[in-house]
């Protein structure tokens, strides 16, 4: 067994990695596969329990004896999904609180160079998910021998996402799971040199709620410097809850927990009390109306999110960024919705009329349909099609070009289109560039999504060298111009020969403001 500060020259397949870290000394494993060093359940905060639920994150004094990082840390608690299977050692479900937890997935370094590094926020809608899921398994892209990976866990739903200080004793301001992020950025920026990292080149990059949550620490002063580079696939830049919608939602869950569970203190309830009321949130059928889609979100508190969009270019000027989007995201979200297969043109005016007058509407409804009935893809009916089609572009794909269109960085645009042969009805769906990203998608208990690729390896390598080239440089590759409103990346081959044009696409909705479609989520 070494010591070894930034695992270097010395370190060898037969020793066991040990790292002298500021927050005290960490021995992880080596995968034998791989050849990268995996460091696995790193506390990065105080465990947010009892007195400290609903607490921001406190700082982990340092330890003196060596810390054994060679499991995951339990996931965040969560309900059980059928779209996200997330389970905790030995399969548990994942039923606590003591969630803040790291991993850092680092190859062997030559000469003692500093590696980017590549920090991974995960999606799930913000109240599902966890940095340890096979999907993220950071080794493939630390195995490139060019960047560092770091995922982590934060407090999810209930536990991270919900406000509390205007309406009770509890100064919970609804952003705590973000906190945690922040506290999680903070911690590698101390420490990463120690895994051979650069804690001067750290790029943050994230999907779906993960995405989202990188669109926040843009516009967070208290961020800057923790970061250098930002990509953000597949997110709303702007799902947040104003004060009162989220105090709402607060008094709405309140009100579920005591009915079930009896008038205590709140920090007196079981953490199956909490799971119970939030699932009842995510089930209420004005859900969407009330809250959006997403009821748990980060808040625009005015003090850590500001709601100024001269104060989000003023934090993120000059940061390079990276957006994009997935072909048919929303198919996802449909696919196991039966209501869905049987839409027609009124169905989906009475789904989005509280939302967007039907006058506004109709010609939007329109240019869909039209693209529906002119698309190869014929496994979904015409209007289930059109639904799928404008709720990938009114959710996903608008939010992100107008983001780009503000952004004082330089940004590049991309846009992936692989369908997943081995589930056709999906699509190029949300989420379905992770296997590709981390190159996970030859993992066993992914080949229900993947098994049917054939040249998986080649995309998956190309889209590795532009999230890697932009990690050490800020440039995604040479052949890819800085995004000038008309030019984007396309990943992926598609029998759907849909053009994406994004000057059709924002002329399209330029009569629907942001404020509008922020609601729907």
């Amino acid at each position: 067994m070494t010591t070894d500060p930034g695992i270097g020259k010395h370190l060898n397949k037969n020793l066991t990695p040990v790292v002298e870290t500021n927050a005290g000394p960490i021995i992880g494993t080596r995968d034998t596969k791989s050849g990268v060093y995996r460091f696995l359940g790193i506390p990065y905060a105080r465990p947010p329990v009892g007195e400290l639920r609903w607490s921001a994150p406190e700082e982990l004094p340092p330890w003196t004896a060596p810390y054994h990082a060679e499991e995951f840390g339990t996931p965040a608690a969560q309900n059980p999904s059928a779209l996200i299977e997330v389970r905790g050692q030995d399969g548990a479900l994942p039923e606590s609180e003591e969630c803040l937890y790291l991993n850092i997935f680092s190859p062997p370094i030559k000469n003692n160079q500093k590696l980017p590094v590549m920090f991974w926020i995960h999606g799930g809608s913000f109240y599902m998910g966890s940095g340890c899921q096979p999907v993220y398994n950071g080794s493939y892209l630390a195995s490139s021998g060019r960047a560092i990976v770091v995922t982590i866990n934060y407090r999810l739903g209930s536990f991270g996402f919900l406000r509390l200080t205007d309406i009770s004793n509890i100064s919970s301001t609804g952003n705590e799971g973000l906190q945690d992020q922040i506290a999680a950025l903070k911690w590698v920026k101390k420490n990463i040199s120690a895994f051979g990292g650069d804690p001067e080149n750290i790029t943050i990059f994230g999907e779906s709620a993960g995405a989202m949550s990188i669109a926040s620490l843009l516009n967070i002063r208290e961020c800057q410097g923790l970061y250098s580079r930002a990509i953000v696939q597949s997110g709303h830049p702007k799902a947040l809850h104003s004060i009162d919608r989220a105090n709402h939602m607060a008094e709405a869950f309140i009100s579920h927990l005591r009915k079930n569970c009896g008038k205590k203190s709140l920090r007196n309830y079981l953490v199956k009390d909490l799971l119970q009321a939030q699932n009842e949130i995510l089930h209420d059928p004005q859900m969407t109306k009330q809250w959006g889609q997403l009821p748990f979100k980060p808040v625009i508190d005015h003090i850590l999110i500001k709601d100024n969009e001269a104060n989000e270019l003023a934090t993120s000027k000059n940061i390079p960024l990276l957006l994009g989007s997935n072909l048919d995201e929303w198919n996802l979200f449909s696919a196991p919705n039966p209501e869905i297969y049987s839409l027609t043109y009124q169905k989906i005016c009475n789904h989005l009329e509280w939302l967007i007058p039907e006058s506004s509407l109709k010609p939007i409804i329109d240019y869909y349909y039209k693209q529906a009935s002119t698309t190869k893809d014929n496994l979904w009916p015409k209007w289930s099609k059109t639904w799928n089609l404008m709720l990938t572009d009114m959710v996903f794909t608008l939010p992100g070009m107008r983001h780009l269109g503000v952004h004082q960085g330089d940004c590049y645009h991309y846009h992936f289109t692989q369908p997943l042969v081995a589930q056709p009805l999906l699509g190029a769906c949300h989420a379905v560039e992770l296997g590709y990203v981390f190159g996970t998608h030859g993992e066993d208990s992914l080949q229900t999504l993947y098994g049917g690729e054939t040249k998986a390896h080649i995309l998956s390598a190309s889209i590795q060298e532009a999230w890697l080239s932009f990690a050490e440089k800020g440039n995604p590759g040479m052949d890819w111009p800085v995004y000038s409103g008309i030019n984007s990346k396309r990943f992926g081959h598609n029998p759907d020969t849909r053009k994406f044009n994004t000057t059709e696409l924002l002329r399209l909705w330029q009569d629907i403001p942001d404020e509008v479609l922020n609601k729907y989520l």
